[in-house]
C-alpha cells in the first residue's frame, strides 16, 4: 500500500476541511491509502469514519509541540507515507519541522514529498516557509500565487495554483429547495423583475455601497429591478441607511443570510461580485455552475473564472476610472438580452465543471506526488 497523510489540526470544519476529506477520497480511489492526522474529538475525524477513511490522532497544539513530534515520528516509521498534505498553520509547521529534522538525521529515507495547502494568502507565513519547509505549496489561484511571489519574495516553482473543488452535484441539488415564504413572494413578483443577486458578507470591499449606485444609474431602463444583496457584515447598517437616503427602500432587498443560497442564486437574472479584492471567489462558479448569468469585478482570481465576452462579463473594479459606467452597461446588457447572457453562462457552466471538477483536483495532487524531483533526499 502507499501511504498519504493528510493533516489537519483545527477542530472545526469548513470549506479546506472538506477540500482535505475530497482529495483522501479521491486518492483512495486511485490506489493510495489515505490517513487523516487529526486532534482528538476534531469534527473532521468524525466526517473521515463517515467516508471510510483512516485516522490517526495528533495534539497539534503548536508547531514544536514535543509529544506530537513524538506521535508524528512514530506514524511516519509505521506507515511510511510517500507524501503529506498540511492543510492547517500548526499542523503544517509541526510536520514539516519533523520531517527535515529526521530526514537530515539520517532517520527518515526517502524522505515523503511535503505539500502545503492554502485556501487564502498566507499573510503570516515568510519567503523562508514557503521556500523551505515545503517541496510544493497551492494556492486557490494564479493571482494569490503572483501576489506571493511579488511581495514575498517566494520562489515561483515553489508555488503551485490547484482550483479548489466545487461540489455541483450538491450545488444543483440545493438549489431546487424551496426559499422562506417572504423571498418566494418577492421573486414570484413579476412587478419586481428582473433580479440582480449579490451573495457576499457586508464589507467594504465586497462592493455593496458601489451597486447601490449602479442601480439607481439602472431604473430609469429597469423600472422594476429589484437587487437583491443576501449576506451580513459589519457595514450592513451602513448601505441600509444609504439605501433610505437614495430613495431605493422598493429595489433593494437585505434578506441576511439565506442558507443554502442556492434557491437565491438559481431564480435571480443575474448574480453580480463588485469586489476590491477577492483572492478566487466562489459565488459566481456557483451561479455559473446552475447556468446563471454572472458580472465580476476585474480583480484577484476573479477574471480567471469568468471570460468576459463568453462566458460573463469582467468589469473594471468599484471606483476605478469608468467603473460605474462599465457596470451599467454589462447589466443592462445582460437584462435586455436574457436568452444570449443565458447562452453565455450555459458555456461559463462547461468550463467552470471541468476546472473546478474533483478529478482536476485530484489529477494536480496526483501529479506533484509522483513527480521525481519532488521531496526526495
Amino acid at each position: 500500500m502507499t501511504s498519504i497523510f493528510f493533516s489537519e489540526s483545527s477542530r472545526h470544519t469548513g470549506g479546506q476541511k472538506r477540500q482535505l476529506l475530497d482529495q483522501a477520497v479521491g486518492l483512495k480511489a486511485k490506489g493510495y491509502t489515505p490517513y487523516i492526522l487529526c486532534r482528538p474529538g476534531s469534527r473532521i475525524s468524525q466526517d473521515a469514519y463517515q467516508l471510510g477513511l483512516k485516522v490517526e490522532f495528533v495534539e497539534f497544539r503548536n508547531a514544536l509541540h514535543p509529544p506530537s513530534m513524538l506521535r508524528f515520528a512514530a506514524l511516519l516509521r509505521q506507515h511510511k507515507p510517500v507524501a503529506i498534505v498540511c492543510h492547517s498553520n500548526k499542523d503544517a509547521n509541526l510536520c514539516s519541522i519533523s520531517v527535515h529534522a529526521l530526514a537530515k538525521m539520517g532517520l527518515l529515507k526517502p524522505r515523503p514529498t511535503l505539500i502545503r495547502m492554502h485556501d487564502g494568502l498566507a499573510n503570516q507565513a515568510t519567503a523562508f516557509t514557503y521556500n523551505n519547509l515545503f517541496d510544493q505549496c497551492f494556492v486557490a489561484s494564479q493571482a494569490l500565487k503572483d501576489q506571493l511571489v511579488q511581495t514575498k519574495a517566494v520562489l515561483p516553482d515553489k508555488i503551485g495554483v490547484l482550483y479548489p473543488v466545487v461540489d455541483f452535484e450538491n450545488i444543483v441539488a440545493l438549489a431546487a429547495l424551496e426559499l422562506p415564504d417572504d423571498l418566494d413572494c418577492q421573486l414570484n413578483d413579476l412587478q419586481q423583475r428582473p433580479v440582480v443577486a449579490h451573495v457576499a458578507s457586508f464589507r467594504v470591499e465586497n462592493g455593496h455601497s458601489f451597486m447601490l449606485q449602479v442601480v439607481k444609474a439602472l431604473l430609469p431602463r429597469f423600472p422594476n429591478l429589484l437587487y437583491m444583496a443576501a449576506g451580513e457584515g459589519e457595514t450592513r447598517q451602513t448601505i441600509e441607511t444609504e439605501v433610505h437616503r437614495l430613495g431605493l427602500t422598493k429595489h433593494v432587498v437585505l434578506p441576511g443570510l439565506v442558507n443554502p443560497v442556492a434557491p437565491l442564486i438559481r431564480r435571480a437574472d443575474v448574480l453580480v461580485m463588485p469586489s476590491s479584492y477577492e483572492p478566487l471567489g466562489m459565488r459566481q462558479i456557483e451561479a455559473l455552475g446552475l447556468g446563471v448569468p454572472v458580472i465580476v469585478s476585474n480583480v484577484g482570481g476573479l477574471p480567471e473564472t469568468v471570460q468576459s465576452g463568453v462566458t460573463g462579463f469582467v468589469c473594471p473594479a468599484p471606483y476605478a476610472p469608468g467603473a460605474c459606467d462599465a457596470w451599467v452597461k454589462a447589466l443592462s446588457d445582460t437584462l435586455a438580452e436574457p436568452q444570449k447572457a443565458r447562452n453565455m453562462a450555459d458555456r461559463g457552466r462547461q468550463t467552470v465543471v471541468a476546472k473546478f471538477g474533483k478529478q482536476s483536483n485530484i489529477d494536480g495532487l496526483v501529479g506533484t506526488i509522483q513527480t521525481p524531483r519532488l521531496g526526495r533526499s
